[in-house]
């Protein structure tokens, strides 16, 4: 575990003081921070995450939750209602993101980390992963130590089975029909309708009730 963390700090290091090209270590970036085994210590709404030292919470609105690290905001959304009736996902082709993409597969569960540059100075960057999803715009300079807590929390998301049957189970209709809002980045035009549509199988579609759009 301590080399691990040895491991992690050498190559972020290296990163931010210049002496590697960003390009070629985010791969590294990614294994290692998927390495990382953290507790979980935030509970939010029929799930719960691990939020590491420096990571602050600005707003937990169920499904939502926004953070702040290094003076960027990021943001989490958790799919609990794709995650209790299994929906199988797909995922965009790596020519839609003109600088990075990279398809997930870690303890059984899928996703992707896709990143677009923007101008020569500033990134956007979408994690999808075990029925969750991060967002967070951030320059060169920040982008790796942003893109590693970012993967650190949405790899902790535990889902609470029972609440969630609760909730979304056959034995409450009324689970199934939820409204609620996502708190996106500016200039993002993703909802969680958006979100839904756009990895949900077009077969399984029918499956779930989707919330209705503000």
């Amino acid at each position: 575990m301590y080399k691990k963390r040895f491991l992690f700090l050498v190559v972020i290091l290296l990163i931010l003081t210049g002496c590697t090209k960003i390009d070629n270590n985010i791969d590294n970036i990614i294994n290692i921070s998927f390495d990382e085994k953290n507790k979980v210590n935030s509970v939010s709404t029929n799930y719960e995450i691990y939020l590491p030292t420096g990571v602050m919470k600005i707003e937990d609105s169920e499904f939502n939750q926004k953070f702040k690290i290094k003076n960027r905001f990021v943001y989490l959304y958790v799919d609990t209602i794709s995650y209790h009736y299994k929906n199988n996902l797909n995922y965009p082709h790596n020519n839609e993101y003109n600088h990075y993409y990279k398809e997930l597969n870690y303890d059984n569960k899928t996703g992707y980390i896709g990143i677009n540059k923007i101008d020569e100075d500033y990134y956007f960057c979408k994690i999808v992963y075990n029925y969750a999803k991060v967002e967070f715009y951030t320059n060169k300079e920040d982008l790796p130590i942003i893109l590693s807590n970012s993967i650190m929390i949405i790899n902790s998301v535990k889902f609470n089975d029972k609440l969630i049957k609760i909730s979304f189970g056959e034995e409450n209709e009324a689970g199934k029909e939820i409204t609620y809002e996502l708190d996106t980045p500016v200039g993002s035009k993703s909802t969680f309708n958006d979100f839904l549509q756009e990895y949900i199988v077009e077969e399984e579609k029918e499956e779930v009730v989707l919330p209705d759009e503000e």
